[in-house]
């Protein structure tokens, strides 16, 4: 990921090229968010000024159908209007089985327009129907078939693990990726889909077992007991602002230190109860704070 802006303030802080004792503090890790949370409500350039103008680095924006496609190419238009680093880490598309069935199409659409960006898909699939119909092996071949087409235009694809989905948890995806193993198809770490699943006690395990597989890393705002009355519920006690967590963040943000991987880290903001300049500006705020005192900072290239 090149990072032009954050570029000189970084090295500055690393010491290099400093003049004489001039100093400067440690630039946070880079933090994006995802292209909802309100920010769908808002013309690109609005959104994307307003990502911008509170430290936001990019935006990972949905990718399914013609409407989202041409809002992502808006995200792309800006950042080249504008002459700047504006990431966008990842395109996403969520697919069920019961709906689209084996298709691709969607991914294929998608993929096309990411391959001259050299851009990553994130996938995932349910189930709904749960009948049998969707196997292992055919879940395998639908994967194994959209990376192949990603590779042929220079597009990565990660595997997003996602609560209620066939692969709920990093390690569950992590098993098909390690059996593909091909440089071009990784896994995401989501922390709030790994407490979902209950898998928060094992999230030093996740880390080892994926470092060298990590494609993205994803956190949020948690409740630490959460309300299981239904996936809603849920959802609204795993995925809230930074400086509402009652959850540590901490100790994620240490295996996102010790873990090797370098970009830039994402923040879901999935159904806030806030304007997005709210809840946005307390989360970046947290993040800055949380990054100094665990020491997580950016990397010069």
């Amino acid at each position: 990921m090149n990072f032009r802006l954050f570029r000189p303030l970084i090295w500055l802080a690393l010491g290099l090229g400093a003049v004489g004792s001039l100093r400067a503090e440690p630039i946070p890790r880079p933090l994006y968010t995802y292209s909802f949370g309100g920010l769908e409500d808002m013309a690109v350039p609005a959104a994307a000024a307003l990502l911008q103008q509170l430290g936001y680095a990019g935006i990972a924006a949905e990718a399914r159908g013609e409407a989202s496609l041409a809002r992502l190419d808006q995200y792309y238009d800006w950042r080249t209007e504008h002459e700047n680093d504006f990431v966008i880490p990842a395109a996403f598309m969520a697919h069920r089985f019961d709906k689209y069935g084996f298709s691709d199409e969607a991914h294929r659409a998608a993929i096309d327009r990411l391959a001259d960006k050299q851009g990553t898909l994130w996938v995932w699939a349910r189930d709904v129907a749960q009948d049998g119909s969707v196997t292992d092996e055919k879940v395998e071949a639908f994967f194994r078939g959209i990376l192949e087409y990603a590779v042929s235009k220079h597009v990565k694809i990660v595997l997003y693990p996602h609560y209620n989905t066939y692969y709920p948890t990093t390690q569950a995806a992590l098993r098909l990726v390690q059996k593909i193993d091909h440089p071009s198809f990784q896994v995401a770490i989501n922390l709030c889909h790994e407490l979902m699943s209950d898998h928060g006690e094992v999230l030093a395990e996740t880390f080892a077992q994926a470092q060298g597989h990590i494609g993205a890393i994803i956190l949020s705002g948690s409740l630490v007991e959460l309300d299981r009355t239904s996936v809603q519920t849920m959802n609204q006690s795993t995925i809230k602002p930074l400086d509402e967590s009652v959850y540590d963040l901490r100790p994620f943000m240490r295996l996102i230190k010790a873990s090797g991987f370098n970009g830039p880290i994402g923040y879901i903001n999935f159904k806030p109860t806030a304007p997005p300049a709210h809840y946005l500006a307390r989360t970046m705020q947290q993040w800055s704070a949380l990054c100094a005192e665990v020491g997580l900072y950016a990397t010069a290239e």
